[in-house]
């Protein structure tokens, strides 16, 4: 079994996290009292176009620095899977059935306010492949670390979006992405989008 832990980019967030955090508590020490800490409860809105639902929690700190955790699932799009060199043979569907995220992020403005956000995201998958033309599925799963970035617009005193993109290293650690000798490759390196609408308390 592969180490899901020690890959390139789970290093790269971990320095990302690192010298956020560092900027974060500058801040603190050199800036007038910073904003007070906000909650908020936010979802990837475009997970439910594809058969899907999304759940994050973050919380922001008066320094800007940000923790968030969540879980979902989606039906891998057919155009992502299209890319792939056994497409034709296999006719690849693919289901996410169970994600993990987490994210620290540096949020420039602080909380409850408009502007932009930069740090990690590590996020743990499991998927279902299958191809009917093979007559058969798999199960295996990803880790994926990188660094993320977006930005918040507030469209009211707490109601937000958050269009944000990754870009991450992926790393297969359990089970197999092929059906019945037809491998499906998974990209080592792929970027990923969403739009995030969020309450901030």
């Amino acid at each position: 079994m592969k180490n899901p832990i020690y890959t390139p980019f789970v290093s790269l967030a971990l320095v990302v996290a690192l010298g956020l955090s560092t900027r974060a508590q500058a801040q603190t020490e050199r800036d007038a009292p910073a904003s007070k800490t906000s909650i908020a409860a936010e979802t990837d809105i475009l997970s439910y176009f594809i058969s899907g639902y999304s759940g994050i929690l973050n919380v922001s700190l008066g320094n800007g620095l940000q923790f968030a955790g969540g879980v979902g699932r989606y039906d891998v799009p057919s155009f992502l899977l299209e890319g792939d060199e056994n497409y034709d043979k296999a006719r690849w569907k693919a289901t996410a059935t169970s994600v993990q995220v987490f994210r620290m992020t540096y949020r420039f403005n602080g909380p409850r306010k408009n502007g932009p956000a930069l740090g990690a995201v590590v996020l743990n998958q499991n998927w279902t492949l299958r191809s009917e033309t093979l007559g058969g599925e798999t199960k295996f799963k990803q880790i994926n670390a990188g660094i993320t970035g977006g930005y918040y617009l507030h469209l009211g005193k707490h109601l937000y979006l958050y269009p944000t993109a990754a870009f991450t290293y992926n790393n297969v650690y359990s089970g197999a992405a092929s059906v019945k000798g037809t491998s499906y490759a998974v990209a080592k390196f792929a970027p990923n989008a969403s739009l995030h609408l969020g309450w901030e308390f």
